[in-house]
């Protein structure tokens, strides 16, 4: 366990989640058990080599600030969501193929669903009885990480797309900060984060155009994919937002630990 700071996030909506600010943790040197056990699950089904990367979308309005919690070791659960475009899963899959709209984690505990620009949830597919998920998008198509927390337990949700951490745009890592989702509560995390007032929009894209491809930190190989991991956390009480003076240096705010935008 250890003790951190959190921001508390509220996006466009003006709805309320937080987000986790700089865990001191060390990088994991081993998978959970668990983790490992799906890796072996998922390495003898069939994959849909992806035809969709995630592109450096608009902006977004999305205020972040710092409030204490307190990580508990080991991780809760943990996901690998695969996606390109329907036809590609369809053939992949076969006819022995299952569609659901959306994935239940720690025992049914959080829920995650991939909601398109309407709010609607996208479809996830399957091998009938199996756990190999596939994300159904379209190019050009923005979506949203939307979990929901059917527990009375605070959970840190760390959530990377394309290998890329979904805050800081660097490779991802099971140690890195994330954001926190309150019990009983429903975070939706809608891009990359850009600074503490914005993100810029996750939009589906052709492969060479996802910021991953176009990023330092990114790797293509990496490329279709959407990672989850879940740890709990202890109960904590959301701090007000900070007042803030006025900046004569606004574009440096984001100071390095948000992700940069992509060189295209």
């Amino acid at each position: 366990m250890s003790l951190s700071q959190s921001l508390l996030s509220a996006h466009h909506r003006r709805r309320w989640s937080v987000l986790a600010a700089a865990f001191l943790l060390s990088a994991c040197s081993s998978l959970p058990e668990q983790s490992a056990q799906r890796e072996a699950v998922l390495a003898s089904v069939p994959q849909t080599a992806s035809t969709l990367g995630t592109q450096w979308g608009e902006g977004r309005e999305s205020r972040a600030y710092a409030v204490p919690a307190q990580r508990v070791e080991p991780q809760r659960d943990e996901l690998q969501l695969a996606y390109s475009d329907e036809r590609s899963i369809r053939q992949a899959l076969g006819q022995n193929l299952d569609a659901q709209r959306s994935i239940l984690l720690d025992q049914g505990k959080v829920e995650l669903s991939i909601h398109d620009g309407r709010d609607r949830p996208l479809t996830i597919y399957s091998r009938i009885g199996q756990k190999n998920y596939q994300l159904a998008g379209k190019s050009g198509e923005r979506y949203v990480l939307v979990y929901t927390n059917r527990s009375a337990t605070p959970y840190e949700i760390i959530a990377t797309v394309d290998g890329l951490d979904v805050l800081s745009g660097k490779a991802g890592s099971r140690s890195h900060n994330g954001y926190l989702l309150q019990a009983g509560a429903v975070l939706r995390i809608e891009g990359f984060r850009k600074s503490a007032d914005e993100v810029a929009a996750f939009r589906f894209s052709p492969k060479d155009r996802a910021y991953a491809a176009n990023s330092l930190a990114g790797d293509t190989r990496n490329i279709g994919v959407i990672g989850t991991v879940l740890y709990e956390v202890r109960p904590v009480t959301p701090a007000q937002p900070a007042v803030q003076s006025p900046n004569p240096f606004p574009a440096d705010k984001n100071g390095g630990h948000y992700a940069p935008p992509p060189r295209y």
